[in-house]
């Protein structure tokens, strides 16, 4: 016997509706079996085919070896097939290679273009950076790919007032390895941490990347760019170029130089970190090349800061592991994870970091927006992401 329901008919015309709040808010997942995974990558290395010392080979035979999931080689204005590189002929089944370059324009203004299918072109000047920017971003996603803005402090090239009216370019590399590019900063010009609020708290939905900008692996040292010291995690339904694209340009990841996550959740009203102590320090120990930012004063331990518009700290928590509850008058809320140690060689203080993503709030939808930037709610206006515990 068959029960038929009496519906009316009101309540099943607003069933698709619902259904699209839902997905757009990221609350529920149609496909319960694509259970997503965390992956760890590099977006920027460098090979012997522009300035780098090493081979595509030797290079990708690295990261694989260290135990990255995907590494997108980045040369200087020349595409790079993957098919054209030799892995090892032990290569796990877990490792790729995601094609980009280094779009590499006037102006010192660098762009990688990720998961494209030829090379994207970089010859355009202008006397307006955030017009070579925007060239930038529209060249990647012309070659079939997506922009990050790489190193902005590299000679200063990039403030945030050039970066704000740029439409489609949704990441940035916060952190970066090179010993040349001014991650923190200097007495007349921001860091690109306090770029990254500047940005957030006018309104643009921009995500933060960390990565080496590998160019040596012959000779580590302080004054080298070598491999890992910068990289994501990644949260995705697969170890694919698409799904990891998709799934960092929806913000599913984490940046980090240093340090490891358990968790990272983030909820429309909540916010949770718990870090990987373990991991954190296995890491340091196994690259003892590594160097942190240096600090004058602090206490050995792990912490963990939930930030605001302007770069407010709204709260801090000293352990490994912090819980902040949301409220929506805040546009934006994003964590920070730090691991502060002395130095096993020198014993001055260094700092090492994980940066969660931000969660955008229903505020975050009233922030005014620049004249001529359309898209600047970008790939997650009105939804947030949970990142599960890996």
């Amino acid at each position: 016997m068959v029960m038929k329901a009496n519906i009316p008919m009101r309540y099943l015309l607003a069933i698709p509706a619902l259904c699209a709040v839902l997905l757009a808010s990221g609350c529920v997942s149609m496909r319960p079996s694509q259970a997503k995974q965390w992956f760890r990558g590099n977006t920027h290395a460098h090979t012997i085919r522009s300035d780098g010392d090493s081979a595509p080979e030797v290079v990708a035979k690295w990261y694989h070896d260290h135990n990255y999931n995907f590494l997108v080689i980045t040369d200087h204005n020349k595409f790079v097939d993957p098919r054209e590189i030799k892995l090892p002929d032990e290569k796990r089944d877990d490792f790729l290679l995601i094609p980009g370059e280094e779009i590499t324009g006037s102006k010192a203004i660098h762009t990688t273009a990720m998961n494209i299918t030829n090379v994207a072109s970089w010859k355009f000047d202008h006397t307006e950076r955030s017009e070579i920017i925007q060239y930038h971003v529209d060249q990647a996603m012309a070659a079939g790919g997506q922009a990050v803005l790489n190193h902005p402090n590299f000679k200063y090239a990039a403030s945030a007032e050039d970066i704000l009216p740029v439409r489609h370019l949704s990441m940035f590399e916060l952190f970066n390895g090179h010993p040349s590019v001014h991650n923190h900063g200097d007495s007349k010009h921001p860091s690109t941490e306090a770029m990254w609020d500047h940005l957030l708290t006018e309104g643009m939905k921009i995500f933060a990347v960390s990565s080496d900008d590998t160019h040596h692996l012959k000779t580590i040292a302080a004054n080298k760019a070598n491999p890992g010291r910068g990289w994501v995690m990644v949260h995705a339904a697969s170890l694919d170029p698409d799904a990891i694209t998709r799934a960092m340009l929806q913000g599913d990841f984490y940046a980090s130089n240093g340090v490891f996550l358990k968790t990272c959740e983030r909820g429309p009203r909540t916010y949770l970190i718990e870090v990987d102590a373990q991991k954190t320090r296995g890491e340091l120990t196994s690259l003892p090349a590594l160097r942190g930012k240096p600090v004058e004063n602090g206490s050995e331990g792990f912490r963990i800061e939930f930030i605001g518009p302007a770069g407010k700290v709204l709260d801090t928590i000293k352990g490994e592991e912090g819980r902040f509850q949301i409220d929506g008058s805040i546009p934006y809320v994003r964590a920070k994870a730090t691991f502060t140690r002395a130095h096993p060689d020198t014993g001055t203080l260094e700092e090492y970091y994980a940066w969660g993503q931000p969660v955008f709030t229903d505020a975050s939808v009233a922030t005014k927006a620049l004249p001529g930037n359309s898209d600047r709610s970008g790939p997650l206006a009105g939804r947030s992401v949970s990142l599960l515990s890996h």
